[in-house]
């Protein structure tokens, strides 16, 4: 356990400007996935959707006790057709700790490798270092499951939170590998009156707050502005990360929900990239040697773009697909600047570490100080990267093999919508 200290990784580049685009929900990022859905239910992906080309139809949230609709319009909008079971919070009555003196934070951190973690983890400890200057943290407890680079599994996850709790955090922030396996040590952390912060893996428990992508609305509506940007025909690809993963099979089911809308667009197959732009550049280069159609439209899981664009180019293809490409890097916007002298123009949903890390400790502060958080959810905001705002997000001298993430750009909870979650916000 390393304590007041994240695994240094390389700052990332941040540009504190507003929004430029149009919010979307973002897709879930690749990094695990588990807890209670309801994928075989009325919501989200596993139904068949009616509509237009194009279109992304209004769908119920799995919101059994209508919560709800109590809160903003924004945030029951931003819940279209969300998955995961919404309950509400067990610290929508918790007072201010941050009140009695300062706090500690517990940091249950994913040592991936990514830029992404990367930036994730310097930025927890950039905040922490903001929250001890003005007296609400005193101590950042972290725990690297596997340990730095090693192999990490579900149980390992677990020894490692509870070490977190017995070493006396007040509120831990975790991402998990598995959220399902997570539950029962988040609901005896719960019972003790610490809560936690999830990112990237949902854990169904009333103790938690999860801040997630909407695995559903996301999807749909990127895919829908790509098929509008085909002209609503041709032929689609959808790349999924590991086949099998849930994020993968929710993604393809989705996409291929919203295509099915378009009787003039053909979904024709959906090769596995693994997350990671050479294998997924592997994959692609694989499929197109026995599709030898012409491919329009192309939608990547997340963070595999630059392994897209670079299959298409070493499998010959003249012509670029349009690629909806969630998570891009600053590589895959390398390629896409690189082929816009040559009219292309392409589709993305950005975040970065940066960004993911000030969200979940944005709200850990804000429920330590009596906020009062109503639900288990928190669906994050994504701006869109298009021709108009590219520019914004490119990071000069990254080429097409750059290892690093775009330009940070805004935030992903604007303070406005992200005070519409919490009964107290602002004290």
């Amino acid at each position: 356990m390393t304590e007041n200290n994240v695994v240094p990784p390389r700052r990332s580049m941040r540009r504190r400007l507003p929004l430029l685009a149009l919010p979307a929900v973002l897709v879930l990022s690749a990094c695990g996935g588990g807890g209670t859905t309801s994928a075989d239910a009325e919501t989200g992906a596993g139904q068949d959707l009616e509509g237009e080309c194009g279109s992304v139809p209004t769908v119920a949230p799995n919101d059994p006790d209508g919560v709800i609709p109590d809160l903003p319009e924004k945030i029951q909008t931003a819940f279209n057709g969300w998955p995961e079971t919404i309950e509400a919070s067990a610290w929508m009555d918790l007072e201010s700790k941050i009140a009695e003196g300062p706090i500690t934070v517990g940091y249950l951190q994913q040592d991936s490798g990514s830029p992404v973690a990367a930036a994730l983890s310097e930025e927890i400890n950039a905040q922490f270092e903001d929250s001890k200057s003005s007296g609400e943290v005193e101590k950042l407890l972290v725990e690297t499951p596997g340990g730095t680079g090693g192999q990490l599994t579900a149980a390992d996850q677990v020894r490692a939170f509870e070490q977190l709790v017995s070493k006396g955090a007040d509120i831990i922030i975790a991402q998990p590998l598995s959220g399902e396996a997570l539950v029962g040590a988040v609901n005896s952390a719960g019972e003790k009156g610490i809560p936690t912060v999830t990112f990237t893996g949902h854990v169904a428990s009333p103790y938690a707050i999860n801040i997630t992508p909407n695995n559903f609305d996301a999807v749909a509506q990127a895919v829908a502005k790509g098929a509008e940007m085909i002209g609503g025909e041709g032929n689609a690809m959808v790349v999924q990360g590991v086949e099998g993963m849930t994020v993968s099979t929710a993604s393809v089911d989705t996409a291929g929900e919203v295509l099915a809308l378009c009787p003039d667009i053909t979904l024709v197959g959906t090769p596995a990239g693994d997350f990671n732009d050479a294998a997924a550049k592997t994959s692609v280069v694989s499929f197109l040697a026995s599709h030898p159609e012409d491919i329009d439209l192309v939608y990547q899981v997340a963070s595999m773009g630059a392994g897209v664009f670079a299959g298409f180019e070493d499998a010959g293809r003249d012509d670029m697909p349009v690629v909806v490409d969630n998570l891009p890097t600053a590589a895959s916007l390398a390629w896409w600047d690189q082929k816009r002298p040559d009219g292309y123009e392409g589709l993305a949903l950005a975040g970065t570490g940066a960004q993911f890390g000030e969200a979940l400790w944005d709200v850990a502060i804000r429920t330590m100080n009596g906020e009062k958080p109503q639900i288990n959810q928190i669906a994050l905001q994504q701006p869109y990267i298009t021709a108009e705002n590219v520019d914004e997000f490119l990071v000069p001298d990254e080429g097409v093999t750059s290892a690093a993430e775009t330009q940070t750009v805004g935030s992903l909870l604007d303070p406005e919508y992200l005070d519409g979650y919490f009964s107290n916000p602002g004290e």
